[in-house]
């Protein structure tokens, strides 16, 4: 007990111990309105010695910079940007823990602009070992594109034809917005990021190797949106507000939203609202599926066309106060929805050696999904010490969905006309502690712990209906209530640290799972569960030059099945020729990374590759058979094994001051094993986005993207790749509060409709579904916006519910991550 006392002693006095180095802080401003100077250079050399700096930095978007200085006596810092006239500081070391500069003011160089129109291109991407972020609101494309469009310019991510998406090469993955869990999201990603306008997005963050303080779930790792375009945990700020309204028409729909923040004293508030209709008329499938048989083959064949309609709706309000400068309470609320709904008619054939018939129906689809979650966090601060935070948290979430589906058919189907009611909903409660603190001085060590619990339950209600006649009568046959409870406890204990060149960050979670399942209406039996999971996790880093780095990390991760997997309930209402349904019976996978990381920037080029293997074992996988009633069953199974290799490539490059090209794709090798069902596949796949952007005369901007996708493998066959092209002109006006956008998307692989076909095969059959989908669209954007707020902004806390800090990643990761202004 002793022993455990000294640790804590010396990590809560870890600040106060004599350091060979100091810390150097401040701000550029500019000089007239006050705001930060982002992606600014700041170099640092001993007084005199203006040869080679001894260490340098680049400011962040609120333009506060921090650095680590060996030794004491005079040193000078020059500041550099584009346009701007440069500074030089004089400042005295005498083994300070912590040298204030204060705020450095600067102003635009009147010579360099007289001479001709300086056009700065802002960082897109930040790259670090473990971590990409891609600035979506530098974006050109972001005022007229969806996040999931933006996400196939995102490195390590990629999103096929059908709109799924695969993060580090996994599509087991987790969604956060602004640091926090969103079940809502993560079950259907591709088809809700498609709704939501990339407006609403500040940062894509892609955490390929997420820390011990993260939850374990995800094998690929986890996606983070940061929505609330004034976080910036900034100093203090002076009262202001600012606004911006979007609206968007276009072939296919039409949208707006709003974002306002303000400032008053300690008090500060954002909110973002985000609306939209969308179109998909003439949407059409076709399915083909043949039973092989010993009398001969049963083939069923269906068409069918859609007029799809999906209205989207977002909201979120953020509050903090800044009680004093050791404790601040922030705290938020937000809504998500989207609604479904179109009528579907379709035709039907079915021939046999023994029968054959036709008959005609349609399928009437209304669904509406919901998320709504609320938090709140307290972070208290040690004076002396600002690297140190305790940070308490909880979260509240839940996802109220409903869908209502009618299945009619002609007096040639001999069927009963048929109804699906249901209800599901997953509330969850998150509790959450972080402590972090720095030690050793400030030899750049660190160690952070925590604990969290959630308690989740997941529950389905789901009702058939047959029609006699005259109405709709309930029928038990299908019908079913479920109830999911998943209560998970996690501790966790990370160390990072910095030796010269080399850093380094390792650590652990143990996670520990009570699961029980219940049949309110008995149609199944109740059982329960419990399981614990030690999850390790390490990377390091090695900076090779100030421009170049290389990392090795390893991750382990879990992948615990949602409702939509353990949901028993049967659905044979959307297709009486076939049934699907979960299977409460799923354990959770695990998935094992290691990754290879090559960074390098300079100003024309920024280059990073990555190389990976993953290898799961007891995957969660969908498959199907035919039962003994020739009728197609679909469900899942922790029936397979399987192994990754992939590479990576993201590259930008600027060639002049108005013009950038970026390149990001990737290709990788799976092999799919299920001794279980004495299947297994295997092949390549890749994906491209090649982009160019330019700053025409008259400072229009124009933006051209190509983007292509190879077929991937599933355990009993594939699904085909697409071709997609946009093109986009931007002008601004009224000192860029006004900005007017029109942009394009088509299919290039030719014809009005983009067609996917996903193929399904075994010895028994072969399944085949082709979706023609109308992309082809024109849009037009306007974005208007007002108001002032001169300081960097909303505070937030340091670290939330699974927020990863960034205390310790100051050197080299942000050379390599915040890429200069051209």
């Amino acid at each position: 007990m002793k022993r455990i006392a000294f640790v804590l002693y010396l990590l809560l006095t870890a600040c106060g111990l004599s350091a060979q180095t100091s810390i150097v802080k401040g701000f550029v401003l500019d000089s007239l309105t006050r705001q930060g100077e982002p992606a600014a250079v700041i170099s640092f050399f001993r007084y005199g010695e203006t040869g080679k700096p001894v260490a340098y930095a680049v400011t962040s978007e609120d333009g506060s910079f921090e650095k680590e200085i060996s030794g004491k006596g005079k040193y000078e810092l020059h500041f550099s940007n584009v346009g701007r006239r440069p500074r030089i500081i004089v400042f005295d070391m005498q083994g300070q823990e912590v040298l204030e500069l204060g705020d450095i003011l600067v102003e635009d160089d009147v010579q360099t602009l007289k001479a001709g129109s300086v056009t700065a291109q802002k960082t897109l991407v930040k790259m670090e070992v473990d971590k990409i972020t891609y600035k979506v609101e530098d974006d050109v494309d972001a005022k007229s594109s969806t996040v999931l469009d933006m996400l196939r310019k995102v490195p390590m991510v990629s999103v096929d034809g059908q709109d799924n998406i695969t993060v580090n090469g996994s599509s087991e993955f987790q969604v956060y917005v602004d640091g926090k869990p969103n079940q809502m999201i993560s079950s259907n990603p591709g088809q809700i990021l498609k709704m939501m306008p990339a407006s609403a997005v500040k940062d894509i963050e892609v955490i390929t190797n997420p820390g011990a303080r993260y939850d374990a779930e995800g094998v690929g790792g986890v996606l983070n949106l940061i929505t609330d375009t004034s976080q910036t945990g900034g100093k203090s700020v002076s009262d202001g507000h600012y606004a911006n309204i979007t609206l968007q028409g276009s072939t296919r729909g039409f949208g707006g939203g709003l974002y306002y923040s303000m400032q008053k004293g300690r008090f500060a508030m954002s909110m973002n609202a985000n609306a939209s209709n969308t179109y998909m008329n003439g949407t059409v499938s076709e399915m083909e599926r043949i039973q092989k048989h010993e009398s001969g083959d049963f083939v069923t064949r269906t068409s069918g066309e859609a007029d799809i309609r999906i209205p989207f709706y977002m909201g979120n309000v953020n509050l903090s106060y800044e009680a004093d400068s050791l404790n601040l309470i922030t705290a938020g609320i937000g809504y998500y929805g989207n609604n479904l709904s179109y009528v579907s008619p379709f035709e039907t054939t079915f021939s046999s050696p023994f029968l054959q018939y036709a008959y005609d129906g349609s399928v009437i689809t209304a669904t509406k999904t919901n998320s709504i979650t609320a938090n709140a966090d307290y972070q208290h601060s040690w004076r002396g010490c600002p690297d140190r935070s305790l940070v308490i948290s909880y979260m509240f979430s839940a996802s109220p969905s409903g869908s209502d589906v009618i299945n009619s058919f002609d007096e040639a189907a001999g069927l009963s006309d048929r109804k699906k009611e249901g209800l599901t909903n997953s509330l969850s409660h998150i509790v959450q502690a972080d402590f972090s603190t720095p030690f050793g001085g400030n030899a750049g060590h660190s160690m952070n712990v925590g604990v969290k619990f959630t308690a989740r339950h997941n529950l389905s209600d789901q009702s058939n209906f047959i029609f006699d006649g005259t109405d709709y009568m309930f029928t038990e046959d299908g019908s079913i209530e479920y109830d999911f409870y998943n209560n998970i406890g996690a501790v966790y204990a990370e160390y990072a640290g910095r030796f010269g060149k080399l850093g380094v960050k390792a650590g652990a979670r143990y996670e520990h799972t009570w699961q029980k399942v219940a049949y309110p209406k008995g149609h199944g039996q109740d059982f329960g569960l419990d399981y614990g999971n030690l999850v390790p996790t390490a990377s390091m880093q090695y900076s090779i030059s100030q421009q170049q780095n290389v990392g090795l990390s390893y991750n382990m991760r879990i992948s615990r099945p949602g409702i939509t997997y353990l949901n028993p309930y049967i659905d044979d209402v959307s297709d009486p020729t076939a049934k699907t349904y979960g299977n409460p019976d799923l354990l959770a996978e695990t998935g094992h990374t290691i990754s290879a990381v090559y960074n390098y920037f300079s100003p024309k080029w920024i280059v990073s590759l990555t190389l990976r293997q993953g290898f799961t074992g007891k995957g969660i996988s969908q498959y199907s058979f035919y039962d003994d009633m020739h009728v197609l069953n679909t469900t899942y199974g922790n029936v397979v094994s399987s192994s990754t290799s992939g590479i990576n490539l993201f590259l930008t490059w600027n060639p002049g001051q108005k013009t950038r090209v970026i390149f990001n794709g990737g290709g990788s090798y799976t092999d799919i094993r299920s001794p279980a069902l004495s299947q297994s596949n295997s092949g390549w796949t890749y994906n491209a986005l090649l982009g160019f952007q330019q700053t025409l005369p008259w400072d229009l901007r124009l933006s051209a993207n190509a983007i292509a996708s190879g077929r991937t493998v599933t355990l009993q066959g594939y699904s085909s790749g697409m071709l997609l092209g946009t093109l986009g002109l931007t002008k601004s006006f009224i000192d860029d509060r006004l900005s007017i956008s029109i942009n394009g998307l088509a299919n290039l692989s030719g014809g009005r409709l983009m067609k996917v076909e996903s193929v399904s095969r075994t010895k028994d059959f072969i399944s085949r579904t082709t979706s023609g989908m109308p992309l082809r669209m024109v849009s037009l954007n306007l974005s208007f916006s007002f108001g002032k707020q001169d300081g960097p902004g909303m505070k937030k806390s340091r670290k939330t519910i699974q927020e990863e800090a960034q205390l310790n990643s100051k050197s080299m990761s942000e050379s390599l991550g915040t890429i200069m202004q051209m």
